[in-house]
This record gives structure tokens, sequence and C-alpha cells, in this order.
């Protein structure tokens, strides 16, 4: 199965810059992206770095029949449910 690509446009549209550094990271569906319920979304936490949240969301395997992940902006991540 092919590995799902990092979708950042969320992201970018509500911080105007790309993702880098280190931080909690929020991931989700592409698909879902805008919807209200938030029970597909996946937090990695601990912080840790953009790149290290990336590969830690794909070996989570929680998206693997997935193929576009959105990385979703801080706003967001205040009414995430569910914190793997």
């Amino acid at each position: 199965m092919p590995k799902p690509t990092i979708e950042t446009t969320p992201y970018e549209l509500w911080h105007g810059r790309s993702p880098r550094g280190r931080g909690v990271w929020a991931f989700c569906p592409f698909s879902k992206r805008n919807a209200e319920d938030r029970q597909e979304w996946i937090v990695a936490s601990p912080s840790m770095t953009f790149t290290e949240a990336k590969k830690w969301v794909v070996a989570q395997g929680a998206f693997q029949n997935v193929g576009v992940i959105a990385v979703m902006p801080q706003e967001d991540c205040t009414r995430i449910q569910r914190v793997l």
C-alpha cells in the first residue's frame, strides 16, 4: 500500500506559512478537514518536530486507507477529541 501524502494547505492558509518547527501537530483525512466531528483527527503529542510528526502519524497506521492526510491549524486543535 502506498504511503499517504501529507497536505499542508489548511495549515498554510491559517498561519500564512508552511508548517515547521516543534509543537503539537493535528492530522486528519484531507476529505474530512472541514467536518465538525473531529473523531477521525489525531494529535501527535507530546511535542515533536513537524518532520517527526509526519513520520509518527504515518507509522500509527490510523490513516492507512487514506490517500491524503491534512495538517490542521492550531485553532482547530483545541476542539480535537482523539489524542494518541
